[in-house]
């Protein structure tokens, strides 16, 4: 009896202190607030539970001396006990060769297998890529980001990356690395093709679009949509256009300029993740830099999300920059500076730990950094559904709703730059025989960072496909480089050698004999940078240039293939397809009709011959200027009443204006009105002008507002972009559009680095591009 009662009053005394059935543990219970599920989890966790939030895996098995917790889609449990026993923040498979349903089943038994395996079964964020499409096996491939961002389109770049987000999240990802907001201010770097062009207004609204498109309303997220991220922040213009180039501007620049897309994804699109760049700014790396990532970015910008390293970021503080000696002193400062998670492997922030108890960083440093990963994770959902359904993601790749956006996407983004004559269209009852020639031709070219779409249509095949009776020969005419097959191959245009000449020149002269044959020539040229899902398979890693290059010609021996067929005298359209703005000043002065068509995504063959024959008219417009040459740098519009003052036996005008670009049918603007012509610095006004097409076919025209203060306090770019809508007209249509003005509109940074619109006059420009002439002035009380 006394041993019952002994027991009895044991079991009452330790009840209080056992651990609670999981169903009621309070950060397992969805109907409580969020920070309160969070709260409850951080303090259950160990020190290393909590660490092991803030790393990722990278988990491949393709690339050489890279251990997954992967094998042929299986999950290795072994591997997984090892690398994962105190749980992970996220994993990264880059490269994987799994279609849609596998790699959802793999997803789901990572999850599976962490819920049953650790000790709080906090579920995993599995990350990739997102630029221009899910960059995976099988998903669908848009037009790459500059020539996404050559529509002036936000309507239709939130609906091409909401179904990116569906795709991804289909298959158990719930972050994608884009979009990048960097500006593209100068051409030599290899990554222009990844931004949205150059001025810093349309890619805030093109970005802003996207994030939408990404994330919908943003956290709580749904389960169609994902956490985005912001990249990179901040670079665009690196020194002696190079990769990872110092990139030393004024605070009043950063904030202007490089800044501003930024501060529109955070403020306006509540974007859930924001990415440091590799770069340094005055001299602080910006993976170590507080007052970008904590003054302007959380207290400023009021930003709640996650920020998380670029790729090796972390490292590259002690092997590029130097500013430490020691791999746990570059987890110490990348932590305090606010780098939340560490992508894309374990380099250093597993030395936490150690240099907690050592007392060397406050453990509330690390907790700062876990609450935000937890929290996002359930604004995810993911402690509810961490699994998905792998035969819906089957389902959903492939379908048709992409593949009919992706052509849309890639007709709109086709810009004309140049049609002397009516060249364009090709009339297919009056050409017999068109030569197809080029080393663009018939090739898939994709561009950064893409996956392996569904398919891929050549311009070759697209144009035989709309030939209907007209004959359609080929030659490839040269290479742009050797090796020059895509993707595996050329990775990232990963040290490529120059081709043979003597090789390549009889290459050109079997190209002019086809041409010989031909009533009109189609000469499709371009670039071939490669970052693909492919190529990192192969085990190719990128080269420390990125596609930078100290010339914006055309490489290879395009050039003087080009001259051979030009010379034939023949009716010549030349089709770039590139990933940034080549100088091309004797294309043209010498080719008829020159079409930029950028990288166009899976439907490259079928928008290329829709807009080339007239089905589709193209209205595109450029989000770069392009330059007469690499010596005219920096060539973007929105320059400073002192620059560009002249050069010796040159023209100072660049080769195509910033916005340009023309149509099949012609536009007419009225004149710019204002409602009313004057008003306070607090005050609102309404620009409007009638626009009319002229011609004798429906067209697509963007009708853009530039700004320019006559005067002011601080200098002020002699045009600068406020607004801009795509409209479309049918034959002598006539619609008036108009433009909103208020402060933020003419505001710019003070003396006293202020925001302020100050008393003066303002010209109010609105036209087809920046060298738009068609203005009135706004007198400023």
């Amino acid at each position: 009896m006394l041993l019952r009662v002994i027991f009895f009053l044991s079991v009452c005394l330790l009840a209080p202190i056992a651990m609670p059935q999981a169903s009621s543990l309070p950060y397992k219970n969805s109907k409580l607030p969020i920070a309160d599920r969070v709260a409850d989890l951080l303090q259950r966790m160990t020190l290393d539970e909590k660490v092991a939030q803030l790393q990722c895996i990278l988990d491949t098995n393709l690339i050489p001396g890279m251990a997954g917790i992967s094998k042929d889609g299986a999950l290795l449990p072994d591997q997984a006990a090892r690398q994962m026993k105190n749980g992970i923040g996220q994993i990264a498979m880059l490269a994987s060769p799994l279609g849609a349903r596998a790699s959802a089943e793999f997803r789901n038994s990572v999850q599976k297998w962490v819920a049953e395996n650790t000790r709080l079964s906090i579920p995993v964020v599995f990350h990739d890529e997102g630029l221009n499409g899910y960059a995976a096996l099988g998903g669908a491939s848009y037009p790459q980001a500059i020539g996404l961002a050559s529509t002036w389109d936000p309507e239709l770049l939130q609906r091409i990356f909401t179904e990116v987000a569906k795709e991804a999240r289909s298959r158990g990802v719930q972050q994608l690395l884009a979009p990048v907001l960097d500006l593209a201010r100068d051409p030599r770097y290899g990554r222009i093709e990844e931004t949205y062009g150059e001025d810093p207004y349309l890619a805030s609204r093109l970005g802003v679009a996207a994030v939408r498109g990404f994330q919908g309303g943003g956290a709580p997220y749904g389960s169609d949509h994902v956490i985005t991220t912001a990249k990179h922040f901040v670079h665009g213009q690196p020194e002696n256009g190079t990769n990872v180039g110092p990139s030393d501007y004024s605070e009043r620049v950063l904030r202007e300029v490089f800044l501003a897309p930024f501060e529109a994804a955070v403020k306006e699109a509540k974007i859930g993740s924001v990415m440091p760049s590799y770069n340094e700014i005055d001299g602080i790396p910006s993976h170590s830099n507080p007052w970008l990532l904590e003054q302007v970015l959380r207290k400023e910008w009021g930003f709640q999300g996650l920020a998380v390293s670029d790729y090796f970021g972390v490292q590259e503080l002690l092997s590029l920059h130097h500013v430490v000696t020691k791999p746990v002193d570059a987890a110490m400062l990348a932590l305090r500076t606010g780098v939340d998670v560490e992508l894309p492997m374990p380099y250093s922030y597993y030395l936490l730990p150690a240099a907690v108890r050592a007392e060397k960083i406050p453990v509330a440093v690390v907790d700062k950094a876990v609450t935000r990963v937890l929290r996002s994770k359930f604004e995810l959902g993911l402690f509810e559904n961490p699994y998905v359904d792998a035969a819906a993601a089957e389902a959903l790749s492939g379908a048709e709703v992409h593949r009919d956006l992706a052509r849309v996407a890639a007709e709109r983004a086709i810009v004309l730059l140049k049609n002397d004559g009516g060249v364009l269209p090709l009339d297919r009852a009056r050409i017999g025989t068109l030569a197809v020639i080029g080393p663009n031709a018939d090739k898939k070219r994709l561009g950064t960072y893409s996956g392996v779409p569904p398919y891929f249509v050549m311009v070759l095949d697209g144009i035989r496909a709309k030939a209907g009776s007209m004959k359609v020969v080929y030659s490839e005419g040269c290479r742009i480089s050797e090796p020059d097959t895509d993707p595996v191959s050329n990775f990232m245009n990963f040290n490529p050698r120059q081709p043979d000449p003597a090789d390549e020149r009889k290459r050109i002269a079997a190209a002019v004999e086809v041409a010989k044959q031909a009533d009109a020539v189609l000469l499709v040229l371009g670039g071939n940078e490669t970052v693909s899902r492919e190529a990192i398979g192969a085990g190719l890693f990128p080269a420390p240039h990125l596609g930078d290059t100290d010339s914006l010609e055309l490489p290879g021996l395009q050039n003087e293939l080009a001259r051979a067929i030009l010379d034939l005298g023949k009716p010549v359209v030349v089709l770039l397809l590139n990933g940034r703005p080549y100088s091309i000043p004797y294309l043209a002065s010498a080719a008829p009709a020159i079409v930029e068509g950028w990288y166009l995504g899976q439907e490259t063959g079928n928008a290329v011959a829709n807009v080339v024959f007239g089905d589709v008219n193209p209205g595109g417009r450029l989000p770069v200027t392009i330059a007469r040459n690499v010596g005219q740098l920096p060539v973007y519009y929105y320059q400073k009443p002192s620059a560009r003052r002249g050069y010796l036996w040159s023209s100072n005008e660049p080769l195509f204006p910033f916005g340009h670009g023309l149509s099949y049918t012609t536009f007419r603007y009225g004149a710019v009105k204002l409602a009313p012509g004057k008003m306070a610095p607090d005050g609102k006004t309404v620009a409007s002008v009638e626009v009319t097409n002229t011609g004798s076919r429906a067209g697509a025209e963007v009708v853009q507002m530039y700004i320019h203060h006559k005067s002011a306090s601080v200098t002020q770019p002699v045009k600068l972009l406020r607004g801009f809508e795509r409209i479309h007209l049918q034959a002598g249509q006539s619609r008036t559009v108009e433009f909103p003005i208020g402060f933020d509109t003419l505001a710019f940074l003070n003396r006293e680095m202020k925001k302020a619109v100050e008393p003066g006059a303002v010209e109010i420009f609105i036209g087809g591009s920046s060298a738009a002439k068609n203005s009135a002035t706004l007198e400023i009380e």
